[in-house]
This record gives C-alpha cells, structure tokens and sequence, in this order.
C-alpha cells in the first residue's frame, strides 16, 4: 500500500528562463560537498580502513551511549529498537506511536511486526498529548515511540514520569533532531533507547544511514540479524551522495522537483526491509560532514529567529510553541495555516520559496497500521488538525534575506 499527498504544482519546463527553471528553493538543506563523496569513495571501495569503529565510537562520545549500533537507515534503527524493547516487555505487548509523525515510524513498528496503538499530538507544540499517551498505556501499550519532530523537543521529564507510572519503556526517535536540546543534553541522549536519522533530509547526513543508541542494555543479540552490506550498495550510497552534493541546492534543485516519478516533496510510505550494517561509505561521510552539520545548526536558528520576528500574529497563522528547557534545532520551521498550503494566493511559489507540506494523513490512516490497531475507532483531533494545517518553512543556511521577506509577504497575505 502506498500513500502519499496530493501531487504537488512542478515548475514546468517551458516559458522559463533556464535559470528559473534551475532554481528552486529547498525545503531541508544538509550539508554534504562533492569533495567529502569524493574521498569516500576509496573506502567504498576498501581502499582505506573502515572508519565505522571510529563512528560508533564518535556516537557514543557524542550522544552519552553505552553501545551505538550503526545501520542502514533511521527506519532500520528504529525497527531494531522496537524488536529490542519487545524483548524486554514481553512479546504481547503493543507499541504506542504518535498519531502525527513520518510515515517512517510506521514503517519500523510494521517490520518489528507488532500491534500498534497510537496516540494524539498537541498541535500547539507537536509534543505527545499527554492525556492520549496515558489511556493509550493504560489500555496495555508497553513501549512508546516518541519522535520529535523539525528539531522541536519535547518534556523529557514528563515523558519519562508517564511511562515510567505505567512500567513501561520509551524509544527516543531523534531522527530529525541534530542540534536540539531538551535542558541541556542532546536530542539522541535522552532515552535507554535512542535513535538516530543521517539521511538525506537530516541535519547531518551521510545521504544514508542510521544508529541505535543504547544505555544500560546489553548490545548482545540486537546486531544478529543485522545483514552486512556488500560492494553495491556500498556503490548505491556513493552514488546518492554524489546526486545529494550535484542537485541539493537551490541553483539546481528545480530539475529533479520536476520529475514526478522522483517524488520529491511528497510523503509515502515505504514497505520495511530487513536491517542492513551502516555502509562504509555512509561512515567516512559521517565523519566528514560532522563540521559542516555543526555550524549550519546556528545558521537555521538564525533564520529561524529572523522569520518567527517577522510572521504576523493572528488565527490564520500560529506559529509553534518552544517552551523553557527547550533549545530548538530548527530542522524546518513548523507553521500552522487555517487552510494549509492552499490557502496561499499563489502556492506554487510558496513552493519554490521551499515552503513544504506536512504530512498528508495520520499514521492511523495507513492500511498497513490499521490492520495492527489496537482500536480502530478511536480518534486523535491533534493529529486530524495537524494534516490540515500544518506547513513548514525553510531554515538552512542557502536562504538568503530576500527568500524569507518574500514568505513573509506570502504569510501577510495569507
């Protein structure tokens, strides 16, 4: 089953100069230059040590772990975390995901082959409803997902007070949380099980891969079966991070957002796969790609800043709530909109401008997790609001002034 947003407007390739065709604004930016593909490319090939116990070693240090197990994705982390809390709850127990999140979360809880339960989101600061997470627990979920989301924390602390009532074990899923903190400590370092994202739409990427994080748990047996990754798909990761460096810029991301079957800026779900060891490439790209990752964290709070300062204030457009202890990594700027994307005068170059939609329905939606709902009546108005209203905009370090005073005119507008 696939599901996915409605076909966004494209830029059409005629009736523009061949640098309007070109250009057109990201949505996400993270940082990866053709000389860091470059030098990866001998350990794709083995030519140089495997810099993955060097990796491993980096996350730990960075993220105050016990073990890091290094992945192909941030799905297969995830998938591989919920097959290890499983394994510490008991076999029958039923996960519980927020009701709003990437289609992602769905796909790990779908390959770990459990029930599923889910919970609603507060719209006003995308954090667990904490209400919705305690019937869910109280009606038997034993482990909980908790994936913040554009580099927004949630209360940790309250998170931990309510699982920890029920028994129960709490996965954290950082996958778009690179440069946030809650009270201090990184995203990623927070829960007994975390989970790490570097793929292309990340804060620090290597165009692919993932981690699990563990703290206070034994790392035997998580990595049994964990397949290795062979010389072509160490090749496949090269490729795209060569693709990643050529076309994830403004000057020519408007070629591959004019190919539809790219699905660029559209939200699908992905059958699972089973769990794959983090390439070699992926790893020296990690290394090599930590500095620039680092320094782009202050050029999105930045632009994040200067765009929060300028939307106008009203019932059409509400910005997102960062509460005290909260320090945000601004993967993207979430906006609530009365009528979402539509509602703008011209969303097309809302569009250009690299405004994005979010996600399109509730996990809850999905015929994959209907089929493992604990209920299937049950409802999440957060989560119904947050399809219809929510939108992001751009943060990174290529948008420049004038980029942000023209959404900001679009918002005044709206």
């Amino acid at each position: 089953m696939t599901a996915r947003s409605e076909p966004l407007p494209r830029a059409r390739l005629t009736g523009f100069g061949a640098r309007e065709v070109l250009r057109r604004q990201l949505p996400v930016y993270s940082p990866l230059p053709f000389g860091a593909a470059w030098r990866a490319a001998g350990q794709s090939l083995g030519l140089q040590p495997d810099p993955r116990p060097r990796v491993a070693g980096l996350l730990r240090a960075l993220y105050r772990a016990d073990e890091a197990l290094l992945l192909g994705s941030g799905t297969q982390a995830l998938q591989l975390a919920i097959r290890r809390a499983v394994s510490i709850v008991g076999e029958r127990c039923a996960v519980a995901l927020p009701a709003f999140s990437c289609f992602d979360v769905a796909t790990a809880a779908v390959g770990a082959g459990v029930r599923v339960a889910l919970y609603d989101v507060d719209p006003s600061t995308l954090a667990p409803d904490l209400d919705s997470l305690t019937g869910t627990l109280a009606e038997g979920a034993q482990i909980v997902v908790v994936a913040p989301l554009y580099g927004i924390p949630v209360d940790w602390d309250a998170i931990e007070q309510c699982v920890g009532a029920f028994g129960a074990v709490a996965i954290e899923d950082a996958g778009q949380g690179h440069g946030a903190a809650w009270r201090g400590r990184p995203l990623g370092s927070l829960g007994r099980l975390s989970v790490l994202s570097f793929g292309r739409g990340k804060g620090w990427t290597a165009g692919k891969g993932g981690a699990l994080l563990l703290r206070g748990e034994p790392a035997d047996g998580c990595g049994a079966a964990v397949r290795p990754v062979h010389l072509a798909g160490e090749l496949t990761v090269l490729g795209s991070a060569v693709a990643q460096a050529a076309l994830g810029r403004p000057e020519t991301y408007g070629v591959p957002a004019a190919i539809p079957w790219l699905h660029l800026g559209e939200t699908r779900y992905h059958e699972p796969v089973a769990p794959r060891r983090m390439s070699r490439t992926a790893a020296g790209l990690l290394e090599r790609t930590l500095p620039l990752a680092t320094r782009e964290i202050q050029a999105r709070r930045t632009n994040a800043a200067a765009l929060l300062a300028s939307i106008p204030p009203g019932p059409r457009v509400q910005t997102v709530s960062t509460e005290l202890g909260r320090t945000a990594g601004f993967l993207r700027l979430p906006v609530r909109l009365a009528r979402g994307l539509g509602g703008f005068r011209d969303p097309e170059l809302a569009l250009r401008l690299g405004t994005a939609p979010s996600y399109p329905t509730t996990l809850g939606a999905l015929a994959p997790v209907r089929g493992r709902l604990t209920r299937r009546d049950a409802r999440w108005p957060g989560a119904e609001a947050l399809v219809r209203e929510l939108v992001t905009l751009p943060t990174h370090s290529l948008v420049s002034a004038a980029e942000r005073e023209a959404i900001v005119r679009l918002l005044e507008r709206y």
